[in-house]
């Protein structure tokens, strides 16, 4: 191999001592950004080690500081990425919906509190699959977590345009979609609880806001 095919190889595999152009750094870094955000979501922010997660992504662990200061720093963007991701599927499913707020609702709580939903965490909501670990953690997850679910609150808001106290409307549906979820996961090793779990909480959140 001559040395400029070493040094190509050196670049992807992540090697902190070969120098970068500023394109491959930064698809370099939302390489890594992508794998976390599904790896954190899959399997919680303590199952996946630092070394881990390079290795799931291709690249050596002594890259990954060049990229990020901190691991709290990458669960903290992989939590911002992952909700703005969840609220604009929640969103694109309501605004599908052609009927009344009432409907857009209705579509948004089939989407959130669905077996789908329930069996992949890693593509679905980071405050369903990580809110209780966090909540113990660095303060700067803490903040991602709280301008996510407030962002995501504004912006149901507004597409579901449940009236005059819509933003209340909405956190509290949230908070119960979130908790459905939660509480299914927990019991997903009794599949029959964990469905009667998810098809009463949606009906009951249905009829409370979208009846």
């Amino acid at each position: 191999m001559n040395l400029r095919r070493l040094r190509r190889c050196s670049r992807c595999r992540g090697d902190p001592h070969m120098p970068l152009s500023k394109e491959h750094k930064a698809a370099t870094r939302e390489r890594i950004l992508a794998q976390a955000s599904a790896l954190f979501r899959r399997d919680g922010v303590d199952g996946v080690s630092v070394p881990a997660l390079m290795k799931e992504a291709g690249l050596t662990h002594g890259g990954f500081y060049a990229h990020f200061p901190s691991k709290d720093a990458l669960i903290a963007e992989a939590v911002t990425r992952s909700l703005e991701e969840k609220t604009d599927h929640m969103v694109a499913t309501a605004g599908r919906s052609e009927g009344s707020p009432r409907d857009r609702a209705a579509a948004a709580i089939d989407e959130y509190v669905s077996r789908g939903h329930r069996d992949h965490p890693e593509t679905g909501c980071a405050i369903a699959a990580l809110g209780a670990e966090t909540s113990r953690g660095d303060a700067v997850i803490q903040r991602a977590m709280a301008d996510g679910a407030r962002q995501a609150v504004e912006r149901l808001s507004e597409t579901l345009g449940l009236g005059e106290h819509a933003s209340d409307e909405v956190l509290a549906l949230y908070a119960g979609m979130i908790g459905a979820l939660v509480l299914a996961r927990a019991c997903r090793e009794d599949k029959e609880l964990s469905d009667r779990i998810l098809e009463v909480c949606r009906e009951r959140l249905k009829k409370s806001f979208a009846a």
